[in-house]
């Protein structure tokens, strides 16, 4: 069985510290249409309006993603609580390019907690060392210092170079500034790390 049709019968639940991040189900819908539709969130993501008409379809859209598993989403709660708090994504999975793109949103309520730099850590985990991933990508509005800061935490450098002046601001967002967009590969193993190190210190 491949990977797409194990995760397609078996979507995985990632823990951390504080959070548990799983499977977005049905009993989540109205906590995931208040979190997604408050205006200091729906100005940095991209749905489209009639995906916000209700809770409902909004759920469907996110169910929907489970079969095609094209991006593959996870419900953020706190382990202590319950309750969705944030979607966290590895969106356009691509297994034979061995890419994807990080998102992530939180309900303001839980911002400055650090949950989001955690959750993006536990899913970047997942996708290096489950999905064997080379290169994760995100994005950020140039008006969205904090959502940088967690990608800088995590490890993603910025793309100096056009590419990451030429992509359109979300639509939600309004401002017409450009998205800035990072990068991040995949970690040497410790081992050949080791060799590197061991090698320089010959050489160089």
């Amino acid at each position: 069985m491949d990977l797409r049709n194990h995760l397609r019968e078996k979507f995985p639940t990632l823990e951390s510290e504080r959070l548990r991040l799983r499977k977005i189900g049905a009993e989540d819908s109205d906590a995931l249409f208040g979190c997604v539709t408050d205006p200091l969130v729906r100005r940095q993501t991209s749905f489209q309006r009639g995906t916000l008409m209700f809770p409902a379809r909004l759920f469907r859209y996110f169910d929907d993603t489970y079969q095609s598993l094209r991006d593959l989403h996870f419900a953020i709660e706190r382990k202590e609580k319950g309750g969705l708090i944030g979607v966290c994504s590895l969106q356009f999975w691509a297994p034979e390019a061995g890419k994807a793109r990080l998102g992530y949103l939180l309900a303001p309520d839980f911002w400055n907690r650090g949950l989001a730099t955690e959750a993006a850590k536990s899913l970047l985990k997942f996708g290096f060392e489950t999905l064997r991933l080379n290169r994760i990508e995100a994005r950020c509005s140039v008006d969205n210092p904090a959502s940088e800061q967690v990608l800088r935490k995590c490890g993603f450098s910025l793309i100096e170079d056009g590419e990451a002046t030429s992509i359109n601001a979300y639509p939600g967002n309004g401002s017409g500034e450009p998205l800035k967009c990072y990068n991040l590969t995949r970690p040497e193993p410790a081992e050949e790390q080791k060799r590197i190190c061991y090698t320089n210190e010959i050489y160089l």
